[in-house]
């Protein structure tokens, strides 16, 4: 992960306007605003978190704003900027990195920071983040968060803020696609359909359970076809059969392997 801040080459302007991150597995980016932020202050588009009551600006946001202040691939005199920046082919990142992010429209540039300069608004805020997650029928969301704490969101208590969250119990397929954001700052079932860790922290019920618990679980009571043989004293070949009679009802089901709750065995035996 890379962060930057958000600085402004104004003439006594030292004030802080956001820090973006990078994911560079994703090749994705998101930004934190200040919490003492205003509307007013804020660059264009990275304003519309503080119009919706929020300090994250979702990675589809972040990226048109940064698209604005990256060459784009399709320039004309592409190539000679390339080798002017040392690089043998396009990388949009790098571009952005070399320029510092500027842009003509404003006076906003990107500082390289490391982590440990994250300002503490901003640092306590990323530890809401989402450190895992489970999507639940009925439109219920099982979330573990980075401060250890695991909530139950039912999502349907936000489809005043998100209209679009009626649609998806629609389409099973559509349903079971969602996603992590970068980070853990979020999930997301496309690029415009998102929800952000703080919406899921705030909305959810705390329940007395851990992610470590959750993993104990999986752990003990979770087995393999293999094990499923061992334990009934039967061939793969029957194990198959019981479950193409709906005998047997594995939770997943992998190429080489299937996963089958323990418990269900163990009430054959």
């Amino acid at each position: 992960m890379k962060y930057f801040e958000i600085r402004s080459d104004l003439k006594d302007d030292n004030r802080l306007y956001g820090v973006i991150l990078y994911d560079e597995k994703l090749n994705q980016y998101i930004t934190e605003l200040p919490d003492d932020l205003e509307f007013k202050d804020a660059p264009l588009l990275l304003d519309s978190a503080i119009e919706r009551g929020q300090c994250t600006v979702s990675p589809y946001v972040t990226k048109l704003w940064l698209n604005e202040r990256i060459i784009p691939e399709d320039r004309q005199n592409i190539g000679m900027i390339l080798r002017e920046a040392g690089l043998e082919e396009y990388d949009a990142h790098q571009l952005l990195v070399i320029s510092d992010g500027r842009c003509a429209q404003d006076d906003f540039y990107l500082k390289p920071i490391p982590a440990k300069n994250m300002p503490i608004d901003i640092s306590n805020r990323l530890k809401k983040r989402i450190e895992d997650f489970v999507l639940l029928t009925n439109m219920r969301l099982l979330v573990f968060f980075h401060n250890k704490e695991v909530k139950l969101c039912d999502l349907n208590s936000l489809a005043d803020k998100y209209p679009w969250l009626e649609y998806l119990p629609i389409n099973d397929t559509y349903y079971y696609s969602i996603k992590p954001l970068i980070a853990g700052y979020g999930v997301a079932w496309d690029d415009e359909r998102q929800i952000p860790c703080e919406e899921l922290y705030e909305s959810g019920v705390l329940l007395p359970l851990t992610y470590d618990d959750f993993k104990e679980f999986v752990n003990q009571r979770t087995i393999s076809t293999s094990e499923v043989c061992e334990i009934l004293g039967s061939t793969r070949q029957n194990v198959n059969d019981l479950v193409k009679r709906d005998r047997l009802h594995p939770i997943k089901a992998m190429e080489v392997t299937k996963l089958f709750l323990k418990a269900e065995i163990e009430s054959r035996l």
